[in-house]
């Protein structure tokens, strides 16, 4: 019942709405993953050949999103399942799998790849130490194939991986186990060079740390340490303890005090998820959910020790999963476990299904099953960065780098059809933050990068100084500008040559909850430059503000 509402919701979903920010980023690089000379996370060749496969329909290329995670999902759920239970314990990944799509990112992108290439990876290295051949040939094929799409999706989610077939190969003494994670490696090379070929992927991976550098993203060893540590200023104090606790809970198991601090990390997981209750039912979508869930079964893990019935490894590489899956994005770090909930939901079910005890294991299998459902209803009716919630979109339209009608709020389609190829074929260099979905409604070219992301006030520098002295005087402008743009190169080159450009307002859109009334700035042509021609142009300024 559970997984038939939640697909039902999804299907329902899969023709309606549109998000001008990470879709339109994530549409991009799938309609041509060599559209800009910079890029830092490579999905769009992963992606690419899905979406050609769905003749790039929107629709169906979401449709097809769900179908490859719900199917992770279930070879996951396999793979920790006692035989007698394997259909329900399939049922229950594919549920579980479908939360990568939360808060309502329904597109295919590089979190949900990298969330399906993680199920994959864990299926395969929990399989693989099953007995059956069959176990042994199904572990090296996902194994191979999650590290493919790990590759390409997020590469830290791949060298992580790498590195835990690697010494799980040099510390088991198992001989099929090491001939399996082998032959998993090799394939998994060979899936990587038909997406890319050995001399191109060098190239590629040159152009990423290229990339890295210039964009002075802080994914390097010392770099990325000092970012959750700091980030993790941000999480509440109950999670905070929580995590503490169910550390304390594995890492200390010999001893009683250890219950107790698996059921610490349990009830303050618990409280978190309760307290923040309220705020979800208005709207506001909690940061830390996934974090929650993932203390919540750690400290189940450690509360059931020492795992009657299942593998103490198999539950370890579940809880792992969501940190390595968020390394590799800009974003709040421990924000980034609500994509990966589906791990910590997999861990409770596994560990509430050969629970001895009947009132936890109940309460745990409640969880577990209706928690899916819960988040995914909740993220329908406040989905990310859309004007409404997915019931109230009714108005059909064109969407933008894709084929098919899609069902939009009226504000969107407003906006859509009002701005709509207002810049076509144009340089675009969009100071206000918005969005690549701006661009793409306008119907110009974003040049070096697709979008001037609001978290990293430099780029828009990196951009100015990769143009030509021709290309800067034929570059149209989005304003406002953002704040943290101000004192960019393009923000202050626009700034003091507005007088040579005219503006354009375009329609009130919603981004991110904000409704914002943006402006096309254009070089004006030579008649409306001359006063006597009654078109002169003079900015208020308004946009520099």
């Amino acid at each position: 019942m559970a997984l038939a509402s939640t697909v039902g919701l999804l299907i329902y979903g899969s023709g309606r709405g549109l998000d001008l920010t990470d879709e339109i980023f994530y549409l991009v690089w799938a309609r041509d993953p060599r559209a800009y000379a910079l890029t830092y996370q490579p999905f769009g060749y992963l992606l690419h050949p899905l979406f050609v496969l769905v003749a790039y329909r929107l629709q169906a290329y979401r449709l097809a999103g769900f179908a490859i995670a719900g199917a992770s999902g279930a070879l996951l759920g396999v793979s920790l399942a006692p035989p007698s239970l394997r259909t329900l314990f399939a049922m229950h990944g594919a549920l579980a799998a479908l939360t990568i799509f939360f808060p309502w990112i329904i597109t295919p992108s590089y979190n949900s790849a990298a969330n399906v290439g993680a199920l994959l990876i864990v299926a395969g290295l929990v399989s693989a130490f099953r007995s059956s051949r069959t176990a042994a040939v199904t572990a090296s094929v996902a194994t191979a194939l999650g590290l493919c799409v790990a590759a390409f999706s997020k590469p830290p989610l791949f060298a992580l991986s790498l590195m835990a077939i690697v010494l799980t190969v040099i510390l088991t003494r198992n001989g099929r186990v090491i001939v399996g994670l082998v032959a998993a490696m090799l394939l998994g090379a060979v899936l990587i060079f038909l997406l890319r070929p050995p001399t191109e992927l060098v190239d590629l991976v040159r152009q990423i740390v290229v990339s890295q550098h210039v964009m002075r993203l802080p994914n390097t060893p010392a770099a990325l340490p000092a970012k959750l540590a700091s980030e993790w200023g941000t999480v509440p104090l109950a999670l905070s303890t929580a995590a503490i606790a169910a550390v304390a809970s594995t890492a200390r198991h010999r001893f009683r005090a250890a219950t107790w601090a698996g059921a610490t990390a349990v009830a303050l997981s618990l409280y978190y998820l309760v307290a923040c209750s309220a705020d979800a039912i208005d709207g506001a979508i909690p940061d830390f959910i996934g974090l929650a869930l993932t203390t919540a079964a750690a400290g189940y893990a450690g509360i059931r020790w020492p795992l009657d019935g299942i593998r103490p490894r198999s539950i370890a590489v579940l809880l792992a999963a969501p940190l390595a899956v968020a390394l590799g994005t800009f974003n709040n770090f421990w924000a980034q476990l609500n994509f990966s909930m589906a791990f910590p939901f997999a861990a409770l079910f596994a560990l509430a299904a050969t629970d001895p005890v009947r009132w936890r294991k109940a309460a745990a299998l409640v969880l577990s099953v209706v928690g899916p459902v819960a988040v995914m209803l909740l993220a329908a009716f406040y989905p990310y960065s859309l004007a409404d919630s997915i019931f109230a979109q009714t108005v059909a339209v064109q969407p933008p780098l894709a084929k098919g009608p899609i069902l939009v709020d009226e504000e969107t389609a407003d906006f859509i059809a009002d701005a709509n190829g207002l810049a076509a074929g144009k340089l675009l260099v969009d100071l206000s933050g918005t969005g690549p979905g701006v661009a793409a409604v306008l119907g110009a070219q974003s040049p070096i990068l697709p979008w001037l992301n609001p978290a990293t006030p430099a780029w828009p520098d990196v951009v100015w100084t990769r143009l030509t002295d021709d290309e800067r005087r034929r570059t149209w402008f989005v304003a406002p500008i953002l704040p943290a743009f101000a004192h960019t190169a393009p923000a202050l080159w626009l700034g003091s040559h507005r007088a040579a450009y005219c503006r354009v307002v375009l329609p009130q859109m919603n981004f991110w909850g904000i409704d914002r009334t943006l402006e096309l700035w254009r070089p004006c042509t030579a008649a409306e430059r001359t006063p006597s021609s009654g078109r002169f142009f003079n900015p208020s300024g308004s946009a520099f503000r």
